[in-house]
C-alpha cells in the first residue's frame, strides 16, 4: 500500500472513531457541551489530516510548504475561536475556514495536474474521486454552515440543514468508495512514455566493402 493510501485510510479511521465518540456523547450521555468540543477536534483532525494528504501530491514546493503551514495556521485559528465563544456551541465559523482552505489547495492541485500530461486518464486514479469527493462536500457546505451561525436554532433551517448536509455527504461516501478499489499505475508522463525508445532493435546497416 502506498504512503497517499496509509494516510487516507488513517483519516477515515480517526473520522470514525471521533463520529462514534460525538454521537455516543449527544445521544447517550445527552452532553451537548462535550459534544460541541468533540466536533472542534473532528475539525482540526480532519484538516490536518487532509492537508498532509494532499500535500504528498502538490509538488509545488511553496505551494507544499504553504498547504502544511496552514496546519499550524488553523490549529491556532480553532483554538482562538474555541476560547473566543461566550456560550458552548458548534463550531459553524471554523469549519466554513476549513471548506475554503480545502477548496483553494484541491482546486490547485487539479491546476497543477492538467499542466502535467499523462497517458493515464485522470479518472482512472484514486485521488481525482478524492478530490472531487472533497470539492462536493466542501462547496456544499460551505454556505449552510456560515448560514447555520446565526440560523441553527429555527426548525426550519434545521429541516433543510439536514437535507443538505446528508446529500453531500452521502455523494462524498459514494466517491471516496470508488476510489478505494482504484489500483494506480506508476506514473508516466506523455514525454517520458514518448522518449522512452528501445534503440538495441535498431542496427546500423552493413555497408559491403
Amino acid at each position: 500500500m502506498s504512503k497517499e493510501k496509509r494516510v487516507f485510510f488513517i483519516y477515515t479511521f480517526l473520522i470514525a472513531i471521533l463520529v462514534i465518540i460525538g454521537f455516543s456523547l449527544l445521544y447517550i450521555l445527552d452532553s451537548k457541551e462535550s459534544y460541541y468540543l468533540a466536533a472542534r477536534f473532528y475539525t482540526i483532525l480532519e484538516y490536518t489530516t487532509l492537508a498532509y494528504f494532499f500535500s504528498l501530491y502538490i509538488k509545488r514546493k511553496f505551494v507544499n510548504k504553504l498547504l502544511l503551514f496552514s496546519i499550524g495556521a488553523y490549529f491556532v485559528f480553532c483554538v482562538y475561536s474555541y476560547l473566543k465563544q461566550k456560550t458552548p456551541e458548534m463550531p459553524f465559523i471554523p469549519v466554513s475556514v476549513e471548506h475554503v482552505l480545502l477548496l483553494i489547495f484541491i482546486l490547485y492541485y487539479f491546476f497543477e495536474t492538467i499542466q502535467n500530461l499523462t497517458t493515464e486518464p485522470v479518472y482512472q486514479k484514486a485521488i481525482f474521486w478524492i478530490s472531487v469527493a472533497f470539492i462536493i462536500n466542501s462547496a456544499g457546505n460551505f454556505f449552510l454552515f456560515l448560514y447555520s451561525k446565526n440560523s441553527f436554532n429555527d426548525d426550519t433551517f434545521k429541516t433543510q440543514y439536514t437535507i443538505i448536509y446528508s446529500t453531500v455527504t452521502i455523494l462524498k461516501n459514494i466517491l471516496l468508495c470508488i476510489s478505494i478499489p482504484i489500483n494506480e499505475s506508476p506514473k508516466k508522463s506523455i514525454i517520458e512514455e514518448t522518449l522512452n525508445i528501445d534503440l538495441d532493435p535498431f542496427k546500423p546497416i552493413k555497408q559491403n566493402p
